[in-house]
């Protein structure tokens, strides 16, 4: 490019020359056109390496800074992992109680069935005793009759089986079932009478006692 500007220069100078002086070259001469050449190779300049990029100028993270984000980011894996193990534990030890709870009752009612299927029996010898103390008769052999069924009532208590208190309490429909009421100058269901004795095993109603609970007179409404 530089090469061909400077050739079309001197061209233009020789020709204002030629204009002024007049001169013409004469035929069969030759005009010897004297070109000056100049090396076309361009200067080259290296890039300046610190003239970079905005992304290149940002500077890199160094040795320290890379160790410390490193930490930073371990650090905080290990207290995730540390909560996910508590966590766990935490829910282990309460499987464990749970586990032992279930254990524990097991083992401690596993006879609740057998010891249920028992009271029928019980009530018997007990209505035989009744039965006996009205009548009056054979005083030795009720007297028999009720040591079998203390020893009944012995052996239940052993296990965990006790009886519950109904006649003159106020009734409770959680241990108590009443079959009937009458009327009563006591205070309305009052257990006045008990046709079935009820049984808690440990802390477990093993049977509802079956009662007989007050209610007003007629006579006493009218009244009111």
């Amino acid at each position: 490019m530089v090469l061909l500007q400077k050739e079309e220069t001197i061209l233009k100078d020789k020709n204002k020359n030629q204009q002024e002086s007049g001169e013409k070259n004469k035929p069969g001469e030759n005009t010897v056109e004297i070109r000056i050449e100049e090396s076309g190779e361009e200067k080259y300049s290296p890039v300046d390496e610190k003239a970079k990029t905005p992304a290149q100028e940002k500077q890199e993270p160094t040795m320290e800074e890379k160790v410390q984000a490193q930490l930073e980011e371990k650090t905080k894996e290990a207290a995730e992992n540390l909560d996910k193990w508590m966590r766990l534990r935490a829910e282990f030890e309460n499987f464990k109680k749970r586990m032992q709870k279930e254990k524990s009752d097991l083992m401690k009612f596993s006879n609740e069935s057998l010891l249920a299927a028992m009271l029928p029996a019980l009530d018997n010898l007990a209505r035989a005793i009744n039965h006996g103390k009205q009548a009056q008769e054979n005083a030795f052999l009720l007297e028999g009759v009720e040591i079998i069924h203390n020893q009944f009532l012995s052996i239940l208590e052993r296990f965990g089986v006790k009886g519950i208190q109904a006649v003159g309490e106020i009734f409770d429909p959680a241990i108590h079932e009443a079959i009937a009421q009458e009327e009563s100058n006591k205070e309305p269901n009052r257990v006045l009478a008990e046709v079935e004795r009820g049984y808690r095993f440990h802390d477990r109603l093993l049977r509802p006692a079956k009662v007989i609970v007050s209610k007003p007179k007629v006579e006493n409404i009218e009244g009111a």
